[in-house]
């Protein structure tokens, strides 16, 4: 599955021009007989029963394999699309996938989603929050040193933490 997302791009545009490049040939080609048997003078009945089989069944599987390719080509546009990512239309559309269970498989609602704050942005909110709570009276003095010392030594440890796993994994690579 992998490769047909890496994919899907390429392979549903050419799947989508080969099909209706033969849909407009299959339908030219019975346009020429039609033609033909005007030009004639001869029945028109004879030959388009003898191409109705084939033709019906060239025709439903030509229009399946557009519909499929188009869709395919829908999808691969909008997922390279840059678009704006917030929780409001995140919730929207993870809604609208989860009441419509052919829209779950495109899987738009965690492409819509907006990127998880870093660390340094959680430790900056967490201390804005801090600062709110200490200006409108909610903490006092003593609280607010206290909680601001065990934010900063999360931080450390959080960040100590990090680069133990970022030289473990140094390590591993080197020793390959």
């Amino acid at each position: 599955m992998g490769w047909v997302k890496r994919h899907l791009l390429v392979t549903s545009f050419v799947g989508l021009l080969l099909s209706v490049g033969l849909l407009t040939a299959l339908v030219g080609y019975l346009g020429v007989v039609v033609y033909a048997a005007l030009v004639s003078g001869g029945s028109i009945v004879g030959p388009l029963l003898e191409l109705a089989l084939p033709f019906l069944l060239g025709v439903a599987v030509l229009l399946t394999t557009a519909t499929l390719s188009g869709v395919g080509f829908a999808v691969a546009v909008l997922r390279r699309l840059s678009l704006p990512r917030s929780e409001r239309v995140h919730a929207v559309v993870d809604h609208v996938e989860r009441e419509y269970s052919p829209l779950s498989s495109v899987v738009f609602a965690d492409f819509l989603a907006p990127p998880e704050p870093s660390a340094d942005e959680r430790a900056e909110r967490a201390l804005a929050d801090l600062k709110q709570q200490y200006v409108e009276g909610d903490l006092t003095e003593a609280e607010f040193e206290r909680k601001v010392d065990r934010l900063v030594a999360t931080d450390s440890v959080d960040e100590a933490r990090a680069d133990r796993e970022r030289r473990l994994v140094h390590e591993r690579e080197q020793s390959r």
